[in-house]
């Protein structure tokens, strides 16, 4: 009787066991939105312990929107190398001079001296970055900048002082100085302005270059030279050092290159600042390596590239050809350039 008894129930155990798979196979056909763990007690009854939810055809259809939606992180931007021959800097229109050279400075007035390129000597009128920085400052204004120049000397120029020709900044800063004749800056404007400045009287000097030294593939530093004539980061140094050495009373703010965006000879994009490597490096490292080397000569430092709102997407309203800072550009870079100089004056006593 006891054996009877553990047959009918090992034969009902299988026939629920048979059930249920079929139940479960049934419930999975309809689609069930829901499945569960099952378990029986002593007596043989089923207990649910846990509902698992599925992911219904909605839910899949908001997941997949959901990562479509999500933006994907842009690869970084590669560097493309070009021949220093494909780039062209873009010539600006005649502009008319309207520039004041100051006759006889004012007394309580700041005086500032301008060294760069065409940044600052394409625009010698009401909109140029010189002309504004006087009036927002108050300043009596000497724009030595002429267009077309770079810091670094180029490999066949010479750098002796007796056999000097070139009009980079470090010529214009010999000049300054007395080391050479001022006749290099014959020809620009700033060989008008250069003998009614009384340079003992300066309150800043103002350096801008970098632009050129990139286009024409410039060596960035020398590890070995850090004051390397034929380099921009040397040729910065240089410039500062002379500056300081005849003009202790004199502040020097440096101010890296701008953002730019370039195109080839046949009219076609090249790319931007960020990307595009004309033998030296692209030109944001030139504007590192200038930040880089007014950091470690203690310079004021104004920030072209990244501190005036300029940008890839605020080109088209802050560069009229690329390179070249239009009028709104300019009176950007004005207005940052005098809250230097302005916050400057405001603090350097206390």
């Amino acid at each position: 009787m006891k054996k009877w008894s553990v047959m009918m129930a090992l034969i009902l155990s299988a026939v629920l066991m048979i059930g249920c798979g079929k139940e479960r196979t049934e419930e999975s056909q309809e689609g069930s939105k829901e499945e569960s763990q099952v378990e029986t007690d002593a007596s043989g009854d089923a207990i649910v312990i846990n509902d698992i939810p599925q992911a219904t055809e909605e839910m899949n259809q908001e997941n997949s929107m959901a990562q479509a939606a999500e933006p994907e992180q842009e690869p970084p931007a590669e560097e493309l190398v070009v021949d220093p021959e494909e780039l062209q800097e873009p010539e600006i229109a005649q502009q008319e001079i309207t520039e004041v050279i100051p006759e006889v400075p004012a007394q309580n007035r700041l005086q500032i001296v301008f060294l760069g390129d065409s940044i600052l000597d394409g625009y010698r009128n009401e909109t140029g970055i010189a002309y504004l920085t006087g009036v927002y400052c108050d300043a009596d204004v000497y724009n030595l900048a002429m267009g077309g120049t770079t810091a670094a000397l180029s490999t066949y120029e010479s750098a002796v002082y007796e056999e000097w020709n070139s009009r980079c900044l470090q010529g214009v800063v010999h000049a300054i100085c007395g080391n050479i004749d001022s006749e290099i800056l014959n020809g620009y404007q700033a060989g008008e302005v250069f003998p009614t400045c009384d340079f003992s009287n300066t309150d800043y000097f103002v350096i801008e270059y970098g632009m050129n030294d990139f286009l024409s593939g410039v060596p960035l530093s020398d590890e070995d030279d850090t004051f390397d004539e034929y380099t921009y980061a040397g040729a910065l140094r240089i410039a500062i050092q002379q500056l300081r050495g005849n003009f202790p009373d004199a502040t020097i703010v440096l101010c890296s290159p701008n953002y730019a965006q370039f195109w080839g000879k046949d009219g076609s994009y090249l790319g931007d600042g960020n990307m595009v490597n004309n033998g030296g490096g692209a030109l944001v490292e030139y504007h590192r390596v200038c930040g880089n080397v007014s950091a470690d000569m203690n310079t004021l430092f104004l920030n072209g590239y990244e501190g005036i709102g300029l940008d890839a997407y605020t080109a088209d309203e802050y560069l009229e050809d690329g390179i070249h800072l239009a009028k709104k550009g300019r009176r950007k870079y004005a207005e940052k350039l005098s809250q230097i100089i302005l916050e400057y004056e405001a603090t350097k006593n206390n």
